[in-house]
């Protein structure tokens, strides 16, 4: 599913009618109710070619529930194949989802993650080094480690030891490398991997680990 910013005034797209939506009728900022608001959506307008977004200047979480909106699109089988948001000014907006556009790409990495299995998922995860990423495996210690590297910058170390963090971590790493791309991040991340065996797997529903994922994600996400 594409999202896209139209500057053009009215409800209307490329001179065609499609059906509107308001996000004025989103009174809450959770993020659980956020997503579950992003699945009603999708859910509601499944049939639809398009559907239109339109959001009142003072409303929050735009940015937000537009990357929400395009995880869950891409992860269902029926959704528009367009949600197009009304703006002010198209290039604000695209500066100001870049940064959301990397967690949503991230998120929909980490559903992509916790479907394979645990050689495929470390292959994938070890390939990642065409993002800049550091990537080293050490056989011996039974560890993956990637790095994030930036000069001068503040130094963080995470660990994961268990299946639903390495997945967490990995795609935090992603989304930090995506931004490293399109505007810089001051921060130099190392995260250590431990390898598991296919028997390690949580039972983790969806919605919990864009959760935790976000909970990552967050401080890096600009205001709205």
């Amino acid at each position: 599913m594409e999202i896209i910013f139209d500057e053009n005034k009215g409800t209307t797209f490329q001179g065609n009618t499609y059906p509107v939506y308001s996000t004025a009728t989103i009174t809450h900022t959770n993020f659980t109710q956020l997503l579950q608001t992003a699945h009603n959506i999708i859910e509601r307008y499944q049939e639809e070619e398009k559907l239109i977004v339109i959001s009142p200047e003072k409303n929050t979480n735009t940015m937000l529930l537009a990357s929400l909106l395009s995880i869950i699109g891409q992860d269902m089988q029926k959704a528009p194949r367009q949600i197009v948001f009304k703006v002010a000014d198209f290039r604000a907006a695209m500066e100001h989802y870049r940064p959301y556009l990397a967690f949503a790409t991230a998120a929909t990495y980490a559903l992509r993650l916790a479907q394979m299995n645990t050689d495929a998922l470390y292959k994938d995860i070890e390939s990642l080094s065409y993002l800049g990423l550091e990537i080293k495996s050490d056989y011996i210690h039974n560890t993956i480690t990637l790095r994030l590297p930036q000069d001068n910058a503040k130094k963080y170390v995470f660990k994961a030891a268990n299946m639903e963090n390495i997945i967490i971590l990995s795609s935090f790493i992603k989304m930090l490398s995506l931004m490293q791309i399109s505007m810089p991040t001051d921060i130099d991340i190392t995260i250590i991997l431990r390898r598991l065996s296919d028997n390690s797997w949580p039972n983790m529903s969806t919605n919990e680990l864009l959760k935790k994922l976000y909970w990552c994600a967050k401080s890096f996400l600009p205001a709205e």
